[in-house]
């Protein structure tokens, strides 16, 4: 059975196909490495930078580092996630481009490309009264110091001086010199492209190139990088962007403390109008009544009354907040903006943390969505949230009022039961206790508020920030990221190597087409005689007129290999020549084989036996009349008739002959096999040409009555499928003298092929050996 080669592409073979189409990976090559300058060249240059922002900078200050351990791992986290988004959000970013007039994009026209120019401008774009016409783009050519000419959408260059106010359709704008641009150089300044944008569509574009990293899993610094065509332009939007985080973080934490004073002071208000009131009346009291001094008793439940007065003064002071708390929870619908309890002097630790979560989840909310606008599963989930926790806290409020409102009823009771005690006091002395008690529950009331109102302004005044920069955004730290030079050439060194290296592979992974000796081994069991060389110079009989060439050369090694296949004891010998299928060379290799064996003084005889589609005579003669034809079909009776020498010593020829209507009986009849046998006792060798048996079986019966059967292989032509039709008769035993033959090897394209180190050694030591086929 034939053996099978496990390999898909044998090594050998590969490294062969590889030498013979170097001009391919040179090419591709080329292009590759071209394409590669030209990107590099033309491509737009990105650049980015980056800033160090510290999001826990409290932390830092106030806490050792195993307390930061703890509190990263506890409940940091959560809080850090939120500063984080808050860093990136849309809300934040948008203010930044606005402050930076980032929507505003100055440019370089250029003859291939525009260049961003932000740090470069000349000039400088004042909008005045702009519409929403965002994608228009002003054309600006600069004649000199003063004036410039104008292009934008329906309006051609208009002149117009620097400074001045363009009114348009869409709104009014100026446009103004730089105060940095050199005057002397301005006029051969390039023309500029302005392109007015919607300071939306930029957000959009920030938010998708900004980059954020953790330095650390523990840490709460964060590296936030920006990449652009400008490297000044992305520098100024991280500072710009840390700076305002920073400043939104203090307004915030202000927020509370605004508001709170705010609260206070119309608290204030209407208590000093009490106040001045019982002041006046107490004034009018005294005055219309002599002085009474207080005896001790009445000094004592005086004090009494006083000491209760301020504990209900607490009571309503937090009555009042309660009050606040509950219409606010009522009638707002966001509530970023409510007062603390803490804020207000109330310590209750749950009243504190409920609407600590309802503050946070309301930021948490109005980060998701900025506009109001947007719907989805997590808006409505965080909704039903905040409700919730808004119907707890309502609760609380109720229960807190219920108890307070028992404890101002058990300090009334008391108040009033310390008044009857005085109404063994006389009548004068005691409405100015009632007065006095009713001016200190007021003036206590005040100052508690005004001690509040201190207490938070205080605090606001000493807010710091959560976040801190670590490290500034400098152009000097700036990088450029694209193009990457290194790696574009690497990229084009791979690709101008596997575009050829794919190509030859797919185009030998899908090639049946025998290539070398290894495919011919590798699919069949049948002797090999050996190749033929690929014949470049254009003559049929290269033995003959090439003796000392390469192709020669490969003939005499066949011939070489064949006195070992056939017995050296029979006097004569017959070699037949066939192949699958017409084009394969036989009859090439036929003629050339005999020509061969008679210039080795060997009587040769060569039979041209396809009789369907003859060329063999057209070596020698250009008659094709007589010949093997006519004498199988007994027009001719004598084998002389028929037997033709040619211009070679030894060497007769039986041409093929008239093209008959049954060739196939003919080949294969009795008298052709005695022809044979009676022209054996006459030559040396007998070389017999037939018709192709994949296609006619006419050279089948005598293929067992000859000496040899060389079935011609031809190289990138015959498939390797066809060898299992010649198999199957060595295999099966139908046919034991079977040989096979590659022809039309091409050398100069398999550098390095298995049997052409013979040739190479011979070319190598000199060339008496064999010459050139160009020689």
């Amino acid at each position: 059975m034939a053996k099978f080669d496990d390999e898909l592409i044998p090594i050998r073979q590969f490294l062969n196909i590889f030498k013979a189409r170097w001009y391919w990976f040179l090419i591709s090559l080329t292009i590759s490495f071209l394409i590669a300058i030209l990107v590099n060249r033309y491509s737009t240059k990105i650049y980015s930078n980056s800033i160090k922002i510290n999001l826990n900078n409290n932390i830092i200050e106030n806490n050792t580092f195993d307390d930061i351990l703890l509190l990263n791992n506890q409940n940091n986290s959560f809080n850090f996630s939120d500063n984080l988004f808050s860093l990136t959000s849309f809300p934040l970013i948008l203010e930044t481009v606005k402050d930076l007039n980032f929507n505003i994009e100055y440019f370089v026209l250029g003859n291939i490309k525009n260049s961003e120019a932000y740090s470069i401008k000349p000039i400088i774009f004042e909008p005045i009264s702009l519409k929403n016409n965002y994608g228009t783009e002003f054309h600006i050519d600069i004649i000199n110091q003063n004036q410039f000419e104008l292009s934008y959408v329906n309006h051609q260059n208009q002149l117009f001086s620097f400074g001045e106010t363009i009114e348009t359709s869409f709104g009014s704008f100026r446009i103004i010199l730089n105060d940095q641009v050199n005057i002397s150089k301005l006029e051969t300044y390039p023309d500029l492209i302005i392109k007015w944008l919607s300071p939306y569509a930029v957000t959009k574009s920030y938010i998708n190139k900004l980059k954020v990293r953790r330095i650390s899993k523990f840490s709460s610094i964060v590296e936030v990088s920006s990449g652009g065509e400008d490297l000044l332009k992305e520098t100024l939007f991280l500072n710009k962007l840390a700076s305002n985080y920073i400043k939104n973080n203090v307004n915030n934490k202000n927020k509370a403390s605004i508001n709170t004073i705010r609260f206070i002071d119309e608290q204030l208000f209407n208590i000093k109008d009490t106040l001045d009131n019982i002041e006046t009346q107490l004034q009018v009291f005294k005055s219309n009544n002599s002085v009474i001094e207080l005896n001790v008793e009445s000094e004592k439940f005086f004090k009494d009354i006083s000491t209760l007065q301020d504990e209900k003064s607490k009571m309503i002071v937090e009555n009042k907040y309660l009050d606040y708390l509950s219409d606010y929870l009522t009638t707002q619908t966001t509530f970023e903006d409510i007062i603390v309890p803490t804020s207000y002097g109330i310590s209750n630790p749950m009243l504190n943390r409920l609407i600590s979560d309802l503050v946070d989840m309301q930021l948490e909310r109005n980060v998701l969505n900025p506009n109001g606008n947007l719907k989805n599963p997590i808006l409505s989930e965080l909704d039903t949230k905040i409700e919730k926790l808004k119907f707890t806290i309502i609760n609380s409020i109720d229960n807190l009022k219920s108890k307070n409102k028992l404890l101002l009823s058990d300090l009334t009771e008391r108040i009033n039961s310390s008044e009857e005690m005085l109404s063994i006091i006389p009548k004068t002395e005691r409405q100015l206790i009632n007065i006095e008690r009713h001016y200190e529950l007021s003036e206590s009331i005040y100052l508690q508020l005004m001690n509040k109102r201190i207490e938070t302004s205080i605090k606001a005044a000493g807010h710091v920030p959560d976040a801190k920069v670590i490290e500034s955004a400098i152009v000097q730290s700036g990088t450029l990221i694209a193009p990457n030079k290194k790696q574009n050439l690497i990229i084009s060194l791979l690709f101008g190597l596997l575009f050829p290296l794919s190509i030859v592979i797919f185009r030998q992974l899908f090639n049946n087409k025998i290539f070398d000796t290894d495919d011919v081994k590798n699919k069949s069991n049948i002797p090999f005689m050996g190749i033929v060389s690929r014949n470049h110079s254009g003559f049929s009989l290269i033995i003959d007129k090439k003796p000392k060439s390469r192709i020669s050369e490969s003939f005499r090694n066949v011939r070489s290999n064949i006195e070992f296949i056939i017995s050296k004891t029979k006097s004569s010998k017959v070699i037949l020549f066939t192949s699958s299928i017409s084009g394969e060379g036989k009859t090439f290799c036929a003629i050339n084989l005999a020509t061969l064996y008679a210039k080795s003084d060997k009587k040769t005889l060569l039979i041209g036996a396809d009789l369907r589609k003859p060329k063999m005579f057209l070596s020698f003669s250009n008659s094709n009349e007589i010949g093997l034809s006519l004498y199988l079909s007994d027009k001719i009776q004598q084998t002389d008739k028929i037997i033709f020498d040619s211009h070679i010593k030894n060497l007769h020829y039986i041409p093929s002959g008239p093209l008959p209507p049954n060739p196939s009986e003919l080949v294969g009849s009795d008298k052709m096999k005695v022809l044979i046998s009676k022209l054996k006792d006459d030559y040396d060798y007998i070389v017999i040409d037939t018709a192709p048996i994949f296609i006619v079986a006419d050279a089948l019966p005598l293929m067992e009555k000859v000496d040899l059967n060389l079935f011609v292989t031809r190289q990138n032509f015959t498939k390797k499928e066809l060898l299992n039709f010649i198999n199957n008769f060595y295999d099966n035993g139908t046919f034991q003298n079977l040989a096979l033959l590659l022809n039309d090897v091409d050398f100069s394209n398999v550098y390095g092929y298995k049997y052409a180190y013979d040739y190479e050694y011979y070319s190598t030591i000199g060339s008496d050996y064999y010459s050139d086929e160009s020689d």
